[in-house]
């Protein structure tokens, strides 16, 4: 008797904690890779051109696993470097592989090493297929979850472990305004919402709550200065002003951003100023661009902390609802002179004359009242004029200056 009421609750045990193991498998894999992304992300704020941080890449990059494991409640049992190929990573940047190309975790260099460096080498080439590593571009985490049981307590088995791994790169993104190693992409310091956006009768901005259509020809309007118009940025805030943002487009001049930060927006909407040290206005800077893929941010959400204070863009705070980093209860607020949450950026085909599907219409008509051209339907008597090619979701958007040759546009990416 005693035995077949074990055998029943073991049976019982397999449906309801085998079951629950299943789902916490997702679960657990949905948090490595959160970790390996974790650490992609600052090897690509490296790679484009970030000032080193204080202590080092690796202590931070331990730090930001760390934190990234407990907010997923997991463990990391071992993290390691790779190249973009994913192989991991000796100490002087040759391969952890052994004769028959298998990986050797055994002598690959762990994230929060006891030298707290990245490996080293000369290494510039990978060759994914032949085995043959390029740099440190890439983190390989290996994690647990330990499961309660639900039944299976009751026959002396108290936690089910769940294993898993994960690998995430970063790299130069290619196919798009030339965003590979040595090229660069022009960044216009203007933020675009994530949304389609129309202008309401009295030309305030509405949300249409679908994303752009990639290749189609928009006229993005540009609503008055009220939260969720189209922002011009500023990347040393709070001095500057539509003349800073002329140089701006002029010369890319950004910072390095990871996505999502916050950014401060000087002014917005149907904005022409300009003049300063460039001498010209928006809509003229813009069309200098015209035939061109540009990046461009997106924003998805408006703070305006009181007291001049900042929004926090460190992780987690910037992907953790409701605030995302905005102090609370300062979501929203006046439409300039405030910070924008960017968690992408567009590659958008400017349009011109002379570019395909563009109706022979140029880039920007902000000078004056363009209802003719821009209002098709939706209000607005400004408006920019372009194609959404790609968005970047993830990564970092090397600064504009001091980083080679030009901003680069820098992807992460899981690959195992």
């Amino acid at each position: 008797m005693v035995a077949a009421i074990l055998l029943a609750l073991a049976l019982v045990a397999l449906i309801v904690d085998g079951g629950n193991v299943l789902a916490q498998q997702r679960v657990t894999q949905n948090g490595a890779d959160a970790v390996a992304e974790a650490g992609a992300v600052m090897l690509a704020e490296r790679l484009a051109g970030a000032n080193e941080p204080s202590g080092g890449w690796d202590l931070n990059i331990a730090a930001r696993l760390s934190q990234t494991a407990s907010a997923n409640d997991m463990t990391v049992e071992g993290a390691y470097y790779t190249d973009i190929c994913g192989i991991p990573l000796q100490a002087d940047g040759s391969g952890a592989i052994n004769v028959d190309r298998t990986e050797n975790l055994a002598v690959a260099l762990q994230v929060d090493n006891a030298s707290h460096l990245l490996p080293g080498g000369t290494a510039t080439a990978p060759d994914c297929p032949n085995r043959l590593v390029g740099p440190v571009a890439g983190v390989l985490v290996i994690a647990r979850k330990d499961v309660a049981a639900f039944v299976a307590g009751a026959i002396g088995i108290s936690t089910f472990r769940v294993n898993t791994r994960a690998t995430a790169v970063a790299g130069y993104l290619q196919g798009y305004c030339d965003a590979t190693e040595g090229k660069y992409c022009a960044l216009l310091p203007i933020a675009f919402p994530v949304n389609l956006q129309v202008c309401d009768g009295s030309n305030r901005p509405i949300d249409q709550g679908t994303p752009w259509v990639f290749n189609v020809m928009y006229k993005l309007p540009l609503c008055s200065g009220s939260p969720g118009s189209v922002g011009y940025l500023d990347w040393d805030p709070p001095a500057g002003g539509t003349g800073e943002v002329v140089c701006s487009i002029e010369n890319a001049d950004n910072p390095a951003i990871d996505l999502p930060s916050w950014q401060y927006v000087t002014a917005n909407g149907n904005s022409n100023g300009g003049g300063g040290a460039c001498g010209m206005t928006i809509e003229e800077a813009i069309r200098e661009h015209e035939g061109e893929v540009v990046l461009a941010p997106q924003f998805d959400l408006t703070c305006n902390p009181k007291n001049n204070a900042d929004p926090d863009s460190s992780v987690p705070a910037v992907i953790t609802a409701p605030n995302y980093g905005c102090p609370a209860g300062d979501l929203g607020g006046a439409g300039v002179n405030q910070w924008y949450r960017m968690p992408s950026f567009a590659f958008l085909e400017l349009c011109g004359p002379a570019v395909p599907g563009c109706d022979g219409l140029h880039a920007a008509y902000i000078s004056g009242n363009n209802s003719a051209i821009c209002d098709s339907g939706n209000g607005a008597t400004s408006c920019l004029v372009a194609k959404f090619k790609h968005i970047m979701a993830t990564g970092t958007v090397g600064a504009g200056v001091g980083s080679g040759t030009g901003n680069k546009a820098v992807g992460v990416q899981l690959i195992k």
